[in-house]
């Protein structure tokens, strides 16, 4: 089984307390490497918003149903251009053939340099071509061989409506197993989660069986709870639902743009180098780049369970 160079276990009882950085400390630096969610629409607001700080922000595109590759493909060489690292989803079931899919792969790689994917299987029901999952494309091509270095993997801490615990743990350690036999470096990158416990409960489970990956923890930028009960419902994510419930009990905090404080202080909290953070800014992008550019550079002050941003 692949393992990574450092295992981010949780401080043992042997250590101290002065061993353990204080929590403003450890959300800055949970928050140094933050990586965002953009369609081919939206990215163009962020062309227009993000100075040369963010030089080799990670900066995924998500290729939409129905819409043309070519428009993630145009989208990768302009945030390329502008000195980003573009990660695009390639959707298993919604590539048409082998042909076309090693076409686009060297248009990524060999035309723009791109290095790196997202490979998710798609939630259509009958794949465009002869890809029926993630595991099935990756046995057909080297990705190695194409130019692609990192593969991302999407990981389900909340579960999948339609599989298994038995089955995910599977599937990934064949993944990894894979990415291992083709050199590739891989890591995971969740869906969103509304509470990070079930995150840490994850985490703890793939250490027991062996596994260690560095995972990126989607999370939703800030948004209104209106909004993220929208997106929390046609998601279905198990007891993240629970906590938004939880914390939408008044009608006023529906209106009421909400950045994930209680997320990421409690993933903090565990105190895991491991974990880094991805955002989906359902809110906006400017809203979620200015969020987490605060928490990222220490303009933001930890108070009880809240985080204040200063300024």
């Amino acid at each position: 089984m692949l393992q990574a160079d450092h295992a981010g276990a949780a401080p043992s009882s042997t250590e101290t307390i002065q061993d353990t950085p204080p929590i403003g400390q450890r959300i800055q630096s949970l928050c140094q490497d933050w990586s965002l969610e953009v369609t081919p629409g939206t990215a163009a607001s962020l062309l227009d918003m993000i100075p040369s700080s963010d030089v080799n922000r990670q900066v995924y595109i998500t290729h939409l149903p129905g819409q043309p590759f070519e428009d993630v493909i145009h989208t990768a060489r302009r945030l390329k251009c502008q000195n980003f690292d573009p990660v695009p989803h390639l959707v298993a079931r919604r590539v048409p053939d082998r042909n076309t899919l090693l076409r686009w792969i060297e248009q990524l790689s060999g035309d723009i340099g791109i290095d790196a994917v997202l490979l998710i299987a798609g939630g259509m029901t009958t794949p465009l071509g002869p890809y029926q999952d993630t595991l099935a494309l990756l046995e057909d091509i080297s990705l190695s061989e194409q130019g692609i270095r990192r593969l991302a993997i999407a990981g389900h801490p909340e579960g999948h409506p339609h599989a298994s615990e038995a089955t995910l743990d599977q599937a990934l350690e064949t993944k990894l197993d894979h990415a291992e036999r083709d050199g590739l470096q891989p890591y995971v990158v969740t869906q969103f989660l509304f509470d990070a416990q079930p995150l840490i409960d994850w985490r703890q489970h793939l250490h027991q069986r062996g596994i260690d990956v560095p995972i990126r923890v989607g999370l939703p930028g800030p948004a209104s709870l209106a909004t993220l009960w929208k997106y929390a419902l046609s998601c279905g994510i198990g007891p993240s639902v629970a906590a938004l419930q939880h914390q939408g009990g008044k009608l006023f905090q529906l209106a009421r743009s909400r950045p994930p404080v209680e997320q990421v202080m409690g993933l903090a909290q565990a105190n895991d180098p491991t974990l880094s953070l991805h955002f989906y800014p359902f809110g906006g992008i400017d809203k979620t780049v200015a969020w987490c550019r605060a928490l990222e550079t220490g303009q933001f002050e930890p108070q009880h369970q809240d985080i204040v941003v200063k300024g």
